[in-house]
């Protein structure tokens, strides 16, 4: 089965699936990042095909909001924040749950593994599969641990290089830890069927004007500084006349005290670049901003997978991005973009000054890019990778 189309076999999948699944997503965060935008759209995703699928999160928090008008889930709200171990609160919540008829959960956030495990134990016929979205560097290999990773059905990773982190450092059967590459809409995600005209003119920029964007929210871990930091130096040391803008979209995580924001727009004024960087705040056409770029920097200090730089790649746009994590598996060996070591501004602005001196480079990696993702990063091999994985794990389950 592993090495079958599963591409292929989708309709199969969720015709096989529909009488029998009644999944729980478990997606507890405050924040709207990768990992809850990873939650939600692959919810929407399974639901969309006619699946059962009920979705657990916070009230009142990015993810519920982005949720709860939506037909193709049902959105069950918790009004506490569960404790990592041990929760009671949810013990009696998932309890209810599972006696209405829940016989999948999936969480997307590991650390509530030690709140899930222990209240489901007792139910053997209960699939339990969880996504690990970042690296871990803790060793996860004592008692407790190893109890709780060996109730897992599948632990899903998005990523070689995290599935090489995870058996380092986690307790857990190697066949149980299963690489499903995100995936994108490729007719959402089209160059040809976006323009660009209107978002460039925005920003100031016309046919002449090189954009070098960051997507990401505002936090010191996304490198804004860095790349402001690069971005004074690019300037500073042109040696032609040329016209370049820096684009940061993005914004702080909603209800933080955080002012990292007014410390980026400090540095801009202190460097005197307040013609040449631009602050969006948050955007929702993600496929014109990145067609809107002539180049896409991700200077994040670490990040087990990039989900904007794929994005940024299938809309033809170069990159340059930390080294580290999985970096190579995105860029390969240069092909379809360069790598950085993080926090190190002087570097990024090399970079950014080679890929600005060659223009036929960056055209050559945009094309090579979104070849790349297509061929590894599409939505539908996604969905049907996940799907085998559920119904492989209610197919064992059942034999309890």
């Amino acid at each position: 089965m592993e090495n079958r189309d599963d591409s292929g076999r989708l309709e199969e999948l969720v015709e096989s699936l529909k009488p029998q699944l009644n999944a729980l997503v478990v997606c507890l965060s405050h924040s709207w990042g990768g990992l809850e935008q990873v939650a939600a759209n692959d919810s929407l995703d399974l639901g969309a095909l006619g699946l059962n699928v009920k979705v657990l999160c916070l009230e009142d928090t990015p993810i519920y909001d982005y949720l709860k008008n939506r037909s193709e889930v049902s959105l069950l709200p918790l009004g506490f924040e569960p404790r990592n171990y041990f929760d009671f609160k949810l013990r009696k919540k998932l309890h209810q749950l599972l006696d209405s008829g829940i016989n999948l959960i999936h969480s997307h956030q590991t650390s509530l593994l030690g709140s899930i495990v222990p209240w489901v134990w007792s139910r053997p016929k209960i699939a339990l599969l969880a996504t690990r979205h970042i690296m871990s560097d803790h060793y996860k290999k004592d008692f407790f641990h190893r109890a709780i990773y060996s109730r897992l059905d599948y632990l899903i990773v998005v990523s070689h290089m995290l599935r090489r982190n995870v058996l380092e450092t986690h307790s857990i059967r190697e066949r149980s830890v299963k690489v499903v590459n995100l995936g994108l809409d490729f007719e959402v995600f089209n160059p040809k069927n976006t323009d660009s005209t209107r978002q460039r003119s925005l920003w100031g920029a016309d046919s002449d004007t090189v954009v070098i964007g960051l997507v990401g929210r505002i936090d010191p871990a996304k490198g804004q500084a860095t790349f402001i930091r690069a971005a004074a130096s690019v300037l500073m040391n042109q040696t032609k006349p040329e016209k370049v803008k820096f684009v940061i979209v993005g914004e702080e995580t909603l209800g933080s005290e955080s002012k990292h924001l007014e410390e980026l727009q400090e540095m801009v004024t202190q460097f005197r670049l307040e013609k040449h960087v631009i602050f969006t705040g948050y955007q929702e056409n993600i496929p014109e901003i990145m067609k809107s770029f002539d180049l896409f920097v991700m200077p994040s200090r670490q990040e087990a997978f990039g989900l904007v730089a794929i994005e940024a790649m299938a809309m033809e746009c170069p990159i340059i991005i930390s080294s580290g994590g999985s970096s190579t598996e995105i860029v390969g060996q240069d092909e379809f973009g360069l790598t950085v070591r993080a926090n190190d501004a002087f570097d990024l602005q090399s970079k950014l000054r080679y890929l600005l001196d060659h223009p036929e480079i960056r055209h050559q990696m945009g094309t090579r890019g979104r070849g790349h993702v297509v061929a590894n990063y599409d939505k539908q091999k996604r969905v049907a990778k996940s799907l085998n994985l559920y119904e492989r794990a209610l197919r064992r389950r059942s034999a309890f």
